[in-house]
């Protein structure tokens, strides 16, 4: 399989606005790109999407098994396409306390891909060499296949760069891209702006692939891509052989204000047997028809509460089916829709659905960022007490008068989180069920047996 892991020295040198350029420019020359994002991210792998005209995985060796990785990689990628993946985060930082666990290194040791370094080039002449071989010295067993030099003042400028690199440290130059502030990414309180809100989505990744073509070594890439071995053997398969028949339809939230999915997610449930249909919170009355369960991501809530709280018919609709008990699963913004109202950062409340009892509330500053392993609680038949799933959560709101019926329980803290009515649940934890695929096989069993008893929506 060919494919590629663009990482980074830190945080910031660019890595996004890099992987993305080379997706764009590489499906320009017909190349069928699959992408990916180390970590627990939802915006960036938006803007490789939209460059690969194909969903973006993640790729996460906290939350999920390393022979998870290696099934997502191999189910994912067929023979003639390449992987492009994004890094996360400094190439050797990962989970805090736990060595090189969930880092960029360590997803690429896991799955024995190439990797080119991003490094910023601004400010710097002679001492990037010394950057460069420190980067590359730490840890022998990861496969550098090259260096790119990202916010460069000039050509002459990389050459100082390059001339230095090359005297000093053994690895190829693979191009540098110019500090040009008018091609930018916006960003807001979450991370960078997502692409349902970019405007000239499409404009950007031409331009993005334009500065890939003219400054980047695009054949010796695609040759690095080419030059990787035979993924590794797996010890482990979650997804069945073959999938199972379609046995209910679960409505799924995808719009401005929800689309913070992890794909393998979906793919697994469906695979299990559910056939996921998309339907918007914003601009829809009613829920899909037939549908035998509901799925809200999270997402920018807070952004369209305003539109949100004035669609009050699939509000109202949302909480009979409830009452009724359809299955329902929300994380994070799914959860502070299902509240009963929801604050936004200017103060305004504005009532949501009003299932859940607690108001969440926008705060001026971030609540949590950071992976979380649960267990479950008595209440909750999607995760046993006896098991355990990790996630991530990453807010800036606080849910208060939260109800009493929690459904996890913090592995770290010892403190209950989420809560539960009838067969709806909701959390702040984004859970990847790749690390406990029991969870997407009970909720699509449970949209099942919803299915035999009730009425069409």
């Amino acid at each position: 399989m060919k494919r590629l892991l663009i990482a980074g020295t830190n945080s910031g040198v660019g890595k996004t606005t890099i992987t993305a350029g080379v997706i764009a420019a590489l499906r320009r020359r017909g190349q069928r790109v699959i992408p990916f994002k180390v970590g627990p991210d939802y915006i960036d792998p938006g803007f490789h999407a939209a460059a690969a005209g194909v969903a973006a995985g993640n790729l996460d060796s906290w939350m999920v098994p390393p022979a998870q990785v290696l099934e997502t990689l191999q189910r994912r990628v067929p023979s003639d396409a390449i992987a492009i993946i994004e890094g996360v985060m400094g190439l050797y930082d990962g989970r805090k306390n736990e060595g090189e666990l969930g880092s960029s290194a360590h997803v690429a040791k896991i799955t024995d891909t190439p990797v080119v370094l991003v490094a910023s080039g601004a400010k710097m002449a002679r001492s990037a060499a010394a950057l460069i071989g420190g980067y590359i010295h730490f840890d022998r067993d990861v496969n550098f296949a090259g260096v790119i030099f990202n916010h460069v003042g000039s050509a002459s400028h990389y050459q100082i760069l390059a001339e230095a690199v090359t005297h000093h440290v053994q690895i190829p130059l693979l191009g540098w891209l110019p500090n040009d502030t008018t091609i930018s990414i916006p960003e807001r309180h979450l991370g960078l702006m997502p692409t349902t809100e970019t405007d000239n989505l499409q404009i950007l990744v031409e331009k993005l692939a334009d500065m890939a073509e003219a400054h980047l070594d695009l054949d010796s890439l695609l040759a690095a891509a080419a030059s990787a071995s035979a993924l590794p053997p797996m010890t482990h398969k979650v997804f069945p052989v073959q999938s199972t028949p379609v046995t209910c339809r679960i409505a799924i939230a995808k719009d401005e204000a929800f689309h913070f999915y992890y794909q393998e997610n979906l793919n697994l449930l469906a695979s299990y047997g559910a056939e996921l249909v998309p339907f918007s919170p914003i601009h829809d009355q009613e829920l899909p028809h037939n549908c035998h369960g509901l799925i809200l991501g999270g997402g920018f809530p807070e952004m369209y509460a305003s539109q949100l709280a004035a669609n009050r018919h699939l509000c109202t609709v949302i909480k009979e089916k409830v009452a009724d008990g359809m299955p329902v699963y929300a994380e994070c913004g799914g959860y502070m829709y299902l509240s009963h109202s929801l604050t936004t950062f200017a103060g305004e409340t504005y009532p949501m659905c009003g299932i859940f009892p607690g108001r969440a509330v926008m705060r001026s500053g971030r609540r949590a960022l950071g992976y979380v392993e649960v267990a479950g609680t008595p209440n909750n038949d999607l995760l046993l007490p006896q098991e355990s799933c990790r996630g991530h959560e990453f807010h800036w709101s606080d849910m208060e008068d939260v109800g009493t019926t929690p459904i996890f329980l913090n592995r770290s803290t010892k403190s209950h989180i989420g809560e539960r009515i009838h067969n709806c649940v909701g959390s702040y934890i984004h859970l990847h069920f790749l690390g406990q695929p029991t969870m997407a096989q009970r909720l699509v069993t449970n949209c099942t047996k919803y299915a035999r008893r009730a009425t069409p929506c």
